[in-house]
């Protein structure tokens, strides 16, 4: 068990991240891709993504580079490979791993060798050559490109969804309302934090706050930092309503014609309920849910509900069509650049191991 004291500093500093974080889903969906944990509610997603990997040529990829690094039989994998700088967008994250300190390297290095073993190729990182850190850029990059990018459109929409259930509860009743709304993957019984740890530690943030970072591959627990004196950081899994599932284009892109339907996607940009777009536009909420269902068809908004309401939230793609960003180039060059990243320090840098109670196998 894992108990996380809060002071009412702490209270005030506590957020949650804008967006996803691409380096987190790269290392969370590897565990969900050779992994047992979560294999059924993952299933339609494994059984694309192999397939498209095995389309690109990105098996053998996955294979040497990627999968050593995070290996299935273990809950452990090296801690640069997720910098807070991930939350800045892809080429932000990838850059920050790449500037890892060498003695950072060599330790999380020899601690995954303790465990599971090393790759030959990652100890030229250490050693500072070039064809090792172009393996891990390349193979971070086309894994993004191949596994997640297609479905990164839907995984932000469910992301926000899930920031606009818990901004309401922080409306309804400040933080303590909202770290409530955990339940059940975490307890909190003021001033404290709770959630299954493999180990039994008590850390006090003493004024640092908390971040809390959403993640659509995170099953499970979430994953708090090992060392305790770092800025605390917290990845926990959001409510899936419904699986990622990669664009179809054009084929309903055309049904949004009309004004009704473009208020609805306006309005859903802060997050609306069924009732509020009903009264908003003038019509019956049955005549809102068949408009919203039409959008969230096309991928433009994600549908989350909580109790007995509905919250309507954008997606980035709904968003660039607002934008007037029609072509698909632009539009993932938005999402591959990210939007914001979780306010966390730079002290929170690789050098402290994460225990990924998530990610066991």
């Amino acid at each position: 068990m894992l108990r996380i004291h809060f002071t009412s500093e702490d209270l005030a500093r506590t957020r949650i991240a804008t967006t996803a974080d691409p380096l987190w889903e790269i290392a969370l969906s590897m565990y969900r891709l050779t992994g047992r944990r979560g294999r059924s509610a993952f299933a339609a997603w494994r059984s694309r993504t192999r397939q498209e990997l095995a389309t690109t040529g990105g098996t053998a990829t996955v294979r040497r580079v990627l999968a050593p690094l995070f290996p299935s039989t273990s809950s452990y994998f090296p801690d640069f490979l997720t910098p807070p700088d991930g939350g800045l967008g892809l080429e932000a994250g990838v850059d920050a791993v790449l500037s890892t300190p060498r003695r950072l390297l060599r330790r999380e290095l020899d601690k995954l060798a303790g465990r599971t073993g090393t790759p030959s190729w990652a100890w030229g990182l250490v050693d500072g050559r070039r064809d090792a850190f172009h393996d891990l850029r390349d193979g971070l990059h086309s894994y993004f490109d191949t596994v997640i990018a297609p479905y990164w459109s839907d995984i932000q929409g469910m992301v926000d969804a899930d920031r606009a259930v818990r901004g309401r509860a922080f409306l309804d009743g400040g933080v303590d309302c909202m770290l409530a709304g955990f339940r059940p993957i975490m307890r909190w019984e003021p001033p404290v934090l709770s959630m299954d740890h493999a180990v039994d530690r008590d850390v006090h943030l003493g004024g640092r706050g908390l971040v809390l970072i959403p993640s659509h591959f995170c099953w499970g627990a979430p994953v708090p930092l090992a060392d305790p004196s770092l800025p605390q950081v917290v990845v926990y899994p959001i409510q899936r309503d419904h699986p990622p599932a990669a664009p179809k284009p054009g084929s309903t892109v055309a049904r949004l014609l009309g004004p009704t339907r473009a208020a609805i996607l306006r309005a859903a940009v802060e997050g609306a309920t069924t009732g509020e777009l009903a009264r908003r536009q003038g019509i019956y909420a049955s005549g809102v849910s068949q408009h919203t269902q039409v959008l969230r068809e096309a991928g433009l908004i994600v549908s989350r509900r909580t109790g007995a309401q509905v919250i309507h939230t954008i997606t980035p793609l709904g968003a660039a069509l607002l934008a007037g960003a029609t072509d698909s180039r632009s539009v993932g060059d938005r999402l591959r650049c990210g939007r914001s990243a979780p306010d966390v320090s730079k002290d929170s840098r690789p050098g402290a191991v994460r225990e990924h109670r998530d990610a066991s196998p």
